[in-house]
């Protein structure tokens, strides 16, 4: 008894401070780091749900319906101290579920070891890709958790069959698929891994078809139930049962790039060694050891079914999200998961091995091998963390952000919260320069256009740059003009009236 009760010290004890430093690091990255585009269309979506009550899925835009409900039902949680819904709360969403799946991979893992479990542990609470697109708003983050428990109850399953697997392989599997249409990669390269992992090993079921059939009936049925819930708006809108699916279509258009087209290598590049506006960035050591641990896996595939099932799983999601076109940082977020546990097994089984071997030269060299490659990824994941986390939090030359927002952006907000209500605001931009839909969602005299045909002169005037080309004579149109920043190669004009810009003017010079 005194023996488990000392085991269980040792795990939990530092299980509770890699969430400590998980929450730490995302609550940092959500206030050193502007809203994305993207955050700003998510979260313009949960307020109207928010607001009105109303949703309606779009099966060609914004995902599955879940972040938005989630939204709606912590909203409370999310509000600033004047009550209104903030970017640091919306973003406790995501931040709520990537700790979830830090608690969930911490109690499956466990079971391999205590030293991979709490190694993976570390690898995901503090890895800059994890931070980062664990404290977004958008559906990665809720994917990622829905999907380790996916995996875990799939294995379990197989090992074990009974009622309750089954169940909760059909719940996750429902979760999945009311998050975000990815969700089919997800559940084709788990469900292809356990097949090969079966087979190799020679597995079999314990149950017999009729059985078999059973308990996938309930797995389809929990998953079919939330599609209809979820999809339809709970039955208000009977179109979206059938939009839940006929978006597969939608997206498997658009996985072919539409203007986000990426070499095969392109996520493996983010993590090789690479030098960015001067500043030296990768993952090397990380590689090496997810390397180790993809060859002693399957070097021991008949002994560890569960190591090789968990590496399986992330090596082919890795495959396919690498063979489809587009591409963003954030999609590598499932496989790079479960790509930690495959480093900590490398590591882990470097220095198990050292320990139990007898020779000693080949004993000290593994063990120094183990040690070497443990302090490499720990000095490697420190200055990741360091620069990706806080010195570069919205830089450009941070290979882990894809078209963010720039920094001066902010002074952008300063400007047009500064502008009184009365005063009408005219954006021009053929993407409705996105996140500022989201900042501006209360100020009723707020217009957007595509383009400059229509263009008249008002008391605040925002243009795209882009939109400017052959119309530059705009430019000398009278009032007061400044540029602003609004993501990499992305300009946004302001213009003026002057007795605006005499005001700000003003306060400048009292600053």
């Amino acid at each position: 008894m005194e023996s488990t009760s000392s085991k269980s010290y040792l795990f939990w004890v530092p299980a509770i401070v890699l969430l400590g430093l998980a929450f730490w690091l995302r609550s940092e990255s959500s206030q050193l780091r502007l809203f994305h585009a993207d955050e700003g269309v998510q979260s313009y979506q949960a307020w109207r749900l928010i607001e009105t009550g109303e949703y309606r899925y779009d099966p060609s835009e914004h995902h599955g319906p879940l972040l938005y409900y989630l939204a709606k039902w912590m909203s409370p949680f999310l509000e600033d101290e004047a009550g209104q819904l903030s970017d640091d709360g919306m973003r406790r969403v995501p931040i709520l579920f990537s700790l979830a799946t830090l608690v969930w991979g911490l109690l499956a893992f466990r079971g391999e070891g205590m030293g991979l479990a709490l190694l993976w542990g570390l690898l995901f609470a503090a890895a800059p890709l994890n931070v980062i697109y664990g404290s977004y708003f958008v559906q990665e983050a809720l994917l990622v958790c829905f999907t380790v428990v996916f995996l875990v109850a799939v294995y379990r399953y197989w090992q074990r069959p009974c009622w309750m697997w089954a169940r909760v392989v059909g719940f996750s599997l429902g979760l999945m698929h009311v998050t975000k249409e990815t969700a089919v990669i997800h559940v084709m390269a788990i469900g292809l891994a356990c097949v090969l992992v079966a087979w190799i090993r020679r597995n079999k079921l314990s149950v017999g078809p009729l059985t078999l059939l059973k308990h996938a009936s309930v797995a389809i049925a929990f998953a079919l139930l939330l599609h209809c819930l979820f999809f339809s708006s709970f039955f208000r809108n009977p179109q979206g049962i059938w939009d839940g699916f006929a978006t597969f279509f939608h997206y498997a258009y658009r996985s072919q790039g539409q203007g986000h087209e990426k070499p095969m290598f392109y996520y493996l590049s983010l993590l090789l060694p690479q030098r960015l506006e001067g500043v030296r960035w990768g993952e090397l050591a990380f590689l090496v050891a997810v390397l180790v641990g993809i060859f002693r896996t399957f070097w021991r595939v008949k002994e560890k079914g569960f190591s090789a099932f968990v590496v399986l799983s992330g090596l082919l999601m890795f495959l396919v999200y690498s063979l489809i076109p587009y591409k963003n940082p954030w999609l590598l977020l499932g496989p790079y998961c479960l790509l930690c546990f495959a480093a900590a097994l490398g590591v882990v089984d470097l220095l198990r091995m050292g320990i139990t071997e007898a020779e000693p030269l080949r004993r000290w060299t593994l063990l120094a091998a183990g040690g070497g490659v443990l302090l490499l990824v720990g000095a490697e994941l420190r200055a990741n963390v360091d620069k990706a986390i806080f010195r570069y939090a919205s830089a450009t030359r941070n290979p882990y952000l894809y078209m963010h927002t720039t920094p001066r952006y902010a002074k952008l907000l300063e400007r047009l919260e500064s502008v009184p209500a009365g005063i009408d605001v005219s954006v021009y931009s053929s993407d409705a320069a996105w996140p500022l839909p989201w900042h501006m969602r209360e100020r009723e005299r707020i217009g957007y256009w595509t383009d400059l045909e229509t263009f008249e002169r008002g008391g605040i005037d925002l243009i795209d740059t882009r939109l400017l080309e052959g119309r530059e004579g705009l430019l000398g149109d009278g009032g007061f003009w400044e540029l602003h920043g609004l993501r990499p190669n992305t300009l946004l004009a302001l213009r003026a009236d002057d007795g605006i810009a005499a005001e700000w003017i003003k306060a400048n010079a009292k600053d």
